[in-house]
């Protein structure tokens, strides 16, 4: 057999050792031969090879982002759509920011600031519309969390959604004063509503997922998980519509609470080619630690009259598992707090034991906190736990004060929920975080921040190898796709999707980590990006 490529190193990592070694990759079209010593690379060469050199650069399988909200949010790297307020120290620097956006663009309808951390801001202030119409009070502004958790919006944003101060809200997600008047906060299941209000156009939008493919494409990112809250219902014909132009692999996670067998049954049949596929449903279980919505198994410390709530009325949600369960049907569950994880755990459970083991893996998502008794359960229930190592960036400072000593040690908890000998995937949960996967690379192995503080780590016995990590963001998040038979390790059979790095991760100061940038990146076969 003969190759359309060898690519060579003395560098490549195939994700199935724990370190790199020298020789080549072989490709024959979109599948991976092998990977062979230098000594037999030749043989598979003819005139029609493509050889590639690249030193002692790392060759390795291509990063797959095993959870990202890009439907919805493909808009947020498009500088036309919003602008970033997360440099800002200080609220009116928040409004600064995205006046003089309203200066550059004056004839937007309405002005999107994202990635808002009220962490960052010196003096703690939780936005209002009025507080907000003491500096934009012309036109509808609103304001994104980090988190994607959460709206601000002043009165004119108020006014754009159509909602009433008589109107219902049945999971008390629309913030109001002590006089029931809508404040412009807008969290979780309401956040759904100023989703669809900055909605745009299907054109653009494929602009957009073009345009967000060559960015993941130049962060070595060959496929990626889109999870439900899409926020848009045409995504899924928008990335049908470009589905010949795709250069990264799509799988869709739809809506748990909203599915019917009619509609997976649609999905499955439209939904199925190599490249984009119907993978799965998803729900969110609780909130997040920041506005004290993620669902606790005791109270907050710096907030003991609330332990948080489930996002959707928990029953509700148990049936709706258990109904996909008994249709073969994977879920994934959005569980941060440790009782979101626990009940969930217990849900899956319950599900095995009426329906057996599916063919496919079932997921819970980012398990910012969890009772150690909990963790042997990803193992036991093989469930993989879909975990991203840079949002414990948000927390470093500021974890204790929520959790308290004990329980903070239990964030994050990538070490001991490994060593039991579960599956961790992982990826960037953009837009929370840039899709970067050098990022949640860094953050992983160190536990610090950017400038390497604190100097042995935040809870430093929960660090990962760097093996481990690349495990993650590879075989793992293949495990989470459940497309490890196909996507995640160079090895053969397996497409070829396969980035190279400027530099050995193996062999660097952790601090230059943030500094590594592919060179190329291949996907099925094809080279999609290169430098």
């Amino acid at each position: 057999m003969k190759a359309t490529y060898i690519l060579k190193s003395k560098n490549i990592f195939n994700s199935v050792d724990n370190s790199p070694k020298e020789g080549g990759v072989v490709i024959d079209g979109n599948r991976i031969i092998g990977v062979f010593p230098k000594s037999k690379l030749d043989t598979f060469a003819d005139e029609n090879t493509e050889v590639i050199d690249y030193g002692d650069k790392l060759i390795m399988p291509g990063f797959i982002d095993s959870h990202m909200h890009a439907g919805g949010n493909m808009d947020y790297v498009d500088e036309t759509y919003c602008v970033d307020v997360s440099s800002a120290v200080s609220f009116s620097g928040v409004m600064e920011i995205i006046r003089n956006y309203g200066i550059k663009y004056p004839e937007k309808k309405y002005l999107l600031g994202i990635n808002l951390n009220l962490f960052n801001l010196k003096e703690r202030v939780i936005p209002n519309a009025k507080l907000m119409d003491q500096y934009i009070s012309d036109r509808p502004v609103i304001i994104h969390t980090w988190d994607c958790h959460t709206f601000f919006t002043n009165t004119k944003g108020i006014e754009m959604t159509g909602i009433k101060k008589e109107d219902p809200d049945p999971n008390n997600a629309c913030g109001r004063d002590e006089n029931g008047e809508l404040t412009g906060e807008f969290n979780d299941t309401a956040a759904f509503i100023i989703t669809e209000c900055i909605a745009r156009t299907f054109e653009e939008r494929q602009g957009s997922l073009r345009n967000y493919m060559k960015k993941l494409n130049a962060c070595g990112i060959t496929s990626f998980a889109d999870m439900f809250p899409s926020g848009n219902e045409e995504t899924y014909p928008l990335f049908k519509s470009l589905e010949n132009e795709l250069t990264t692999r799509i799988h869709f996670f739809s809506s748990l609470m909203d599915y019917t067998p009619e509609i997976i049954k649609e999905y499955k049949k439209n939904y199925a080619s190599p490249k984009l596929q119907f993978s799965g449903l998803k729900i969110l279980m609780d909130g997040v630690l920041t506005v004290y919505t993620a669902w606790m198994l005791k109270p907050y410390c710096n907030k003991p009259d609330t332990s948080g709530y489930p996002a959707i009325e928990k029953e509700a949600v148990r049936e709706k598992i258990l109904e996909a369960c008994s249709q073969g049907i994977n879920v994934r569950v959005h569980t941060i707090g440790d009782a979101a994880v626990r009940y969930i755990f217990d849900v899956f459970e319950e599900a095995r034991k009426r329906y057996g083991k599916l063919d496919k893996r079932h997921c819970m998502e980012h398990i910012e906190n969890i009772n150690p008794s909990d963790i042997p359960r990803f193992a036991e229930l093989g469930i993989v736990a879909d975990m991203h190592p840079r949002h414990l960036m948000f927390y470093i400072d500021d974890a204790i004060d929520y959790l308290g000593a004990e329980r903070e040690k239990y964030t994050w908890a990538f070490r001991d929920i490994l060593d039991t000998g579960a599956t961790i995937g992982t990826g960037s949960d953009f837009p929370v975080v840039h899709f970067n996967p050098m990022l949640g690379i860094y953050t992983g192995v160190t536990r610090a921040k950017d400038n390497g503080t604190p100097d042995a780590g935040w809870n430093p016995e929960q660090k990962l190898k760097m093996h481990e990590v690349l495990k993650m963001y590879t075989i793992g998040s293949a495990c989470a796709i459940n497309r490890d038979e196909e996507l995640g390790t160079l090895e053969k059979g397996k497409l070829a999707d396969i980035v190279v790095l400027d530099q050995n991760l193996f062999d660097i100061d952790p601090l230059r980590i943030l500094d590594v940038k592919p060179v190329m990146t291949m996907m099925d076969g094809e080279i999609v990006y290169k430098i």
